[in-house]
């Protein structure tokens, strides 16, 4: 009503959630797992260090800070059941905490180590181009991508052959280049093909 709209109005103002959440406080249902805060801590220790971080990891956190819980939660599942209802628990705790499984990837350097360089980097980039206005330094980023796909599955004969001609076999390539000045301006974009000089592009 608008008469608690305005007993809370200091609250509704200073609110930083998301402004189409009805409540000031968050619903749903009450965190189960007793130390919630501890844990997500152990995580985001674990993803600052670069560990491969598992769901195996994180039962054996469990294990060692938390035994008492992990015992009647086990206890009160049906049999067969109990591990997978703690990896479904699990998966929910840390997608509600912002985590998500992903494909693990292997780099050659630390993230400090490539901190580093982009820190000196941007110092030794500022102290070349220093001189130049914000509109007249252009940061351009290109990405390729690939168009008239050749089809994987094709309609033939049973029994026959599928072999296609040489040109079916290769897709052709585009490159965009994505530019923006240094004063925040938004370039069109500019798309590179192959081709002869001064020769048409197809509109078909």
């Amino acid at each position: 009503t608008i008469r608690s709209w305005a007993d809370q109005r200091d609250d509704i103002l200073a609110y930083t959630g998301n402004k189409k959440r009805m409540k000031l406080s968050p619903g749903g249902r009450s965190e189960s797992f007793p130390d919630p805060t501890g844990l997500v801590e152990f995580i985001a220790e674990m993803r600052a260090r670069e560990r491969a971080l598992t769901t195996t990891h994180i039962i054996n956190w469990i294990k060692r800070f938390q035994p008492d819980w992990l015992r009647l939660y086990l206890a009160d599942k049906e049999p067969g059941m109990a591990y997978q209802s703690l990896l479904r628990l699990l998966q929910l705790f840390c997608n509600r905490h912002g985590y998500s499984r992903q494909r693990a990837g292997h780099t050659k350097k630390s993230r400090a180590a490539l901190t580093e360089v982009r820190d000196e980097f941007a110092e030794e980039f500022h102290r070349a181009y220093s001189a130049f206005d914000a509109d007249a330094v252009y940061n351009v980023d290109e990405t390729g991508f690939h168009y008239d796909m050749p089809p994987r599955y094709i309609w033939s004969i049973r029994g026959g052959d599928a072999k296609v001609s040489s040109g079916e076999k290769h897709s052709l390539r585009m490159t965009v280049a994505l530019t923006v000045r240094a004063d925040g301006t938004k370039m069109p974009l500019l798309f590179v093909v192959r081709g002869q000089p001064g020769g048409q592009i197809a509109t078909n």
